[in-house]
């Protein structure tokens, strides 16, 4: 078991503990948590390591590798003894709408920022495909995959439309099947209506082959 400690030790330190054994990490966080107002932060468990942050910070605070990897399935939490709080989990969030989705994108990448939206947790027939400096940064589309073929509905040139030296801010809308692609305080640059619109429950991202890139997502 990966236990990770937030605002310990009467709120002073945060620590990374493997088998209620000693601490993989701990690190000095006074005041990292408080009652007076909800704080966000993340926890990512990949390549056999745990890292942890704040929300809206890409560094982690604190990292360090699982000494004995294993399977994660579950997840459990709860306060200290003696404390009491309020959680709420991303994860829980239900995305409730007919034909209205809006959403903030941040990403810094070389090329192929792919978006999804589909109606379940998995790849759907239809399915909508956005591609945000795709063709090595060179072009941004809207596809529409159905019945197990994807056929481009529009394509416009983007040239250096995203970037590894900063975060790029973008707004995907879907509206009564209207999808608009477009930089965060301008006029879209790409945007297809479909004509036999669906309703879009789950997005997915992830970047293109070979391509690597950091993210930020607000629905």
């Amino acid at each position: 078991m990966v236990e990770v400690f937030i605002g310990g030790w009467e709120g002073a330190a945060s620590a990374i503990r493997f088998k209620k054994a000693d601490d993989l990490v701990k690190v000095d966080t006074p005041d990292i948590v408080t009652e007076a107002e909800y704080r966000e932060f993340w926890i990512a468990v990949d390549h056999n390591e745990v890292r942890v942050g704040k929300g809206g910070e890409w560094e982690p605070l604190m990292q360090a590798p699982i000494p004995e990897p294993f399977e994660i399935t579950h997840y459990g939490y709860s306060t200290g003894w003696g404390a009491t709080g309020w959680w709420k989990f991303l994860n829980d969030r239900v995305l409730n709408t007919e034909d209205c989705l809006t959403l903030q994108l941040r990403a810094c990448l070389r090329n192929d920022a792919h978006l999804a939206l589909t109606s379940g947790p998995e790849e759907t027939t239809p399915m909508y495909e956005i591609f945000i400096g795709g063709w090595e940064n060179q072009h941004s589309a809207i596809r529409l995959n159905k019945d197990g073929k994807g056929d481009d509905m529009a394509k416009v040139e983007t040239p250096d439309v995203v970037c590894t030296e900063e975060e790029r801010k973008f707004l995907v809308s879907f509206r009564n099947g209207q999808i608009k692609v477009g930089y965060k305080d301008t006029d879209p640059f790409l945007e297809w209506t479909d004509p036999e619109p669906w309703k879009i429950t789950h997005v997915g991202y992830c970047t293109g082959w070979g391509a690597t890139g950091k993210w930020r997502l607000d629905i």
